[in-house]
């Protein structure tokens, strides 16, 4: 089911202390007078408060299909889908399931409704599954979605690299839920961010006016927010060109009232001749709205094992952050994912479930660095597992406070430690 279609069932109210009990296997007659029938209008995303003592979450639609797990009475879940009087919810620990229609509330959104804070909560998003699922049951506490979008060619020429179809699905409950939407603009072809493409367009005057007026009929025609432009590896000689083109590419979207959010890496110091040399941060902060500053792969997958975002490394790239760009337009980037390095080569990437299962698999515990605040682990012949969780991403959150950042944004949708997200909403008040 899509999320744009909007579902109208039937939510039975039953005062018969049997199907309290939690049994899914009772038979709902409609001519029964001790029922009283209420007609809903149901959206993903929406919570659930569980009706029964004990009910059966199960794989699928009917008691047909295996149970899963026991849900309590009054546990909240989060509302996936409906078919045939069976909703698909999720449960506060990641299990995901179907439970009987009769035996759930569904709740109003001013019952389930989170107060907004005043700080950016930017969410990455890559269509699929895991991001979709992180979304509708995270979308109270985020402020934007930012889906992977449109690479740009060396001609600035925008090509779509999604499924339409689920795109606009992706949009559509995002504005249902009354968050903005980003457009992901990238220069990532063949497994990694082409430096050749993007400069070849930079050097070109003609690539970059026709990527500034595809940019911005793109969004007039999607309806978008605004753009999040992610260009990587650009040589360090372009810099003037990228500074050029962000501020055309600003005055145009502007005209429109459309934002101009930009991802760039992190540094400590500016070094025009350096690695990140051509990510000029104090006058890009002059034209965008926001600057994305993603404050990861402190330790990358093709260099030695160590924390991707050690708090002590995050701070001393806010602090020059702040001597560049006023505070308030600095969003921090935070990862939420993991890599596990073998002795010698090239790291994998792990999201945090995955983590947890790979600890829970070679039987070791977890360790938490007290210097660096990150938990990791060792297995193996040497094996090295270092990640971030709800307790790391808290002390970042201290930062994004204490420096007054204008928000986060987090690398990506579905990778995360659900216990983010509470710690999200109670930090940042």
């Amino acid at each position: 089911m899509s999320q744009n279609t909007i579902i109208t069932v039937l939510t039975a109210l039953f005062v018969i202390s049997s199907i309290f009990g939690g049994s899914d296997n009772s038979k709902l007659d409609l001519n029964d007078p001790n029922i009283a029938i209420e007609q809903s209008v149901i959206s993903p995303g929406q919570r659930g408060q569980i009706l029964g003592d004990r009910v059966t979450l199960r794989t699928g639609p009917s008691t047909d299909h295996s149970a899963i797990t026991i849900l309590t009475k009054d546990k909240q879940v989060t509302v996936l889908d409906y078919n045939n009087g069976w909703y698909q919810v999720k449960t506060n620990t990641g299990q995901t399931g179907w439970v009987a229609g009769y035996l759930i509330e569904v709740l109003t959104e001013a019952e389930t409704k989170v107060k907004q804070h005043n700080k950016a909560v930017m969410g990455y998003y890559l269509l699929g599954q895991q991001s979709y699922n992180s979304l509708i049951e995270n979308s109270n506490s985020l402020t934007s979605v930012i889906p992977w979008s449109w690479s740009i060619d060396s001609y600035g020429g925008l090509n779509g690299d999604f499924d339409y179809q689920t795109y606009s699905d992706v949009l559509l409950y995002a504005g249902n839920q009354q968050l903005e939407t980003y457009a992901l603009i990238h220069n990532f072809y063949n497994d990694g961010f082409d430096s050749r493409i993007v400069s070849t367009f930079l050097n070109n005057p003609y690539a970059q006016e026709r990527a500034i007026n595809q940019i911005h009929s793109t969004l007039v025609d999607w309806g978008m927010t605004g753009i999040n432009l992610d260009l990587e590896n650009v040589p360090a000689e372009d810099r003037d060109l990228l500074n050029e083109f962000v501020a055309k590419l600003s005055e145009k979207l502007k005209e429109d009232n459309l934002k101009i959010t930009m991802a760039v890496p992190a540094k400590t110091a500016d070094d025009p001749t350096g690695y990140f040399g051509a990510y000029d941060y104090k006058t890009l902060g002059k034209y965008v709205d926001k600057l994305v500053i993603m404050a990861y792969d402190q330790h990358y997958r093709g260099g030695p094992p160590g924390p991707i975002a050690s708090v002590e490394w995050v701070e001393s790239v806010i602090k020059f952050a702040v001597n560049q760009v006023p505070a308030n337009k600095i969003v921090l980037g935070i990862p939420n994912y993991g890599y596990d390095w073998p002795v010698s080569g090239v790291a994998k990437g792990l999201t945090y479930s995955q983590t947890m299962e790979l600890a829970a698999k070679e039987g070791v515990s977890l360790r938490w660095d007290s210097t660096h605040k990150v938990p990791y682990f060792n297995y193996g012949n040497g094996r090295q597992v270092w990640f971030e969780n709800r307790y790391s991403i808290k002390y970042k959150l201290d930062l994004v406070n204490q420096y007054n950042l204008g928000g986060i944004a987090l690398w990506r949708l579905g990778q995360e430690d659900n216990g983010i997200w509470q710690v999200i909403d109670e930090t940042l008040k």
